[in-house]
């Protein structure tokens, strides 16, 4: 079987018997599924964590790589799960009946005071974060123009600096894990070695 014959059958393979919502907030419902197997083997409460709002294909959120004057945007965020500062390009939720570019090009002047006009977003491709238990993809793009419209203000939970970075600079904190979030990750490194 190829794979393009799995993806095709992937939807048959599992199928849901039970669903019960364990909690949500404004942004997540949070599932617990009983799931079984054509071939009969199962799995009781599986977590699954639903975005409340998805565009098509299950993307729930963008990213974007600001570039202004050949260097590489990065925001130092603190992350409560992990409890720890974390480096990231920035990101956020579609709002409903957003188009993944207007959710683009909004985040990128919300988080960093950047913009790139309304024809400077590249697609780098899509990614899911943890496709084991959240229900989502993450749409990403490189703004290879910005230009300045403000300060940066730190206005968001958690956000604590914005640095502009060359790429020898970025090159190395992805080499030595200094940069751990997988849209950043993905997004420079398909940037970097033009896999768009």
């Amino acid at each position: 079987m190829s794979i393009s014959d799995k993806k095709q059958t992937a939807g048959s393979f599992v199928v849901r018997q039970a669903r019960r919502l364990a909690c949500s907030n404004s942004r997540f419902e949070v599932y617990l599924d009983d799931i079984e197997t054509v071939d009969g083997r199962g799995v009781r409460d599986y977590l699954v964590v639903a975005p409340r709002v998805r565009s098509a294909n299950l993307v729930t959120g963008v990213g974007v790589l600001p570039v202004h004057e050949g260097k590489f945007g990065l925001l130092r965020i603190y992350r409560h799960a992990i409890q720890d500062f974390c480096w990231e390009i920035p990101r956020g939720f579609v709002d409903a009946g957003e188009d993944d570019l207007v959710s683009a090009r909004r985040e990128l002047v919300e988080e960093t005071g950047l913009d790139c006009g309304d024809d400077g977003l590249i697609s780098l491709g899509f990614i899911t974060p943890e496709a084991g238990i959240l229900s989502a993809r993450v749409h990403l793009y490189a703004a290879p123009n910005c230009v300045s419209t403000r300060p940066f203000r730190p206005e968001e939970f958690g956000h604590h600096e914005f640095h502009m970075l060359d790429a020898q600079r970025l090159e190395v904190m992805i080499a030595t894990s200094e940069i751990e979030d997988p849209c950043t990750l993905v997004a420079c490194c398909r940037y970097l070695h033009g896999i768009v």
